[in-house]
């Protein structure tokens, strides 16, 4: 089954997949420019307030699942997902540099010089600051139902990355931090529903025939 649903988009940190860094071994001081790695694809359970409950939610990256165009125009590199002032851009992704390797979505940030963000820059190419934040837009989603009492998976093969952040600490899994909640901004997503009957779906039809044989599937 294929229908369309409205979902805002999402954010991803390292407290939620492992790996997500500020290559400060990367850093170019003359370019004033470092590395960074924005998604492993690794599965993530959030809360979905679509699906009333628990998803593990598993970005696959690939060339055919990620929209690079966004990041390689330039995407913004913010301060913790800000968004309300232009204070709070502090670098931008440099053209043409994110890429999809072994599994991994890289990128080079070219980082600001203005004075407003010398502690900031100085903190990342010491290592203080070294979790970074994407934040994404779903177009697609497979959903596959598991056994009675699992946790359904939500398979993302077709999304966008918009924005990458320097964040202090990774978010709690289960508070499913999102860019744009306050402006309740939602996208049109694809949902393809798996047709997997599931053990508890078995165990009605099961019920039914046992009440009623002469009406049994």
């Amino acid at each position: 089954m294929d229908k369309t649903i409205e979902l805002p988009p999402a954010t991803r940190s390292a407290g939620e997949e492992q790996g997500l860094i500020l290559r400060a071994a990367s850093f170019d001081l003359e370019a004033n420019t470092v590395e960074v790695v924005w998604t492993t694809g690794a599965v993530v359970r959030r809360y979905s307030w679509e699906a009333r409950g628990h998803v593990d939610e598993e970005l696959v990256v690939s060339a055919d699942a990620v929209r690079l165009d966004r990041l390689n125009a330039g995407a913004p590199f913010l301060n913790t997902h800000g968004t309300w002032d232009l204070s709070d851009v502090i670098g931008s992704v440099v053209p043409g540099t994110a890429r999809i390797e072994k599994g991994r979505g890289l990128a080079l940030v070219r980082l600001s010089r203005a004075p407003a963000h010398a502690d900031i820059v100085q903190n990342i190419q010491d290592e203080i600051i070294r979790n970074v934040s994407v934040g994404y837009r779903y177009h697609a989603i497979e959903k596959i139902e598991g056994k009675e009492g699992s946790v359904p998976r939500w398979r993302v093969i077709d999304w966008e990355p918009f924005e990458i952040s320097a964040v202090p600490i990774g978010a709690d899994p289960g508070a499913q931090t999102r860019a744009d909640d306050k402006a309740l901004v939602r996208f049109p997503c694809r949902m393809i529903v798996s047709d997997q009957p599931t053990i508890a779906a078995t165990r009605m039809r099961m019920r039914a025939a046992a009440r009623n044989p002469l009406h049994a599937d």
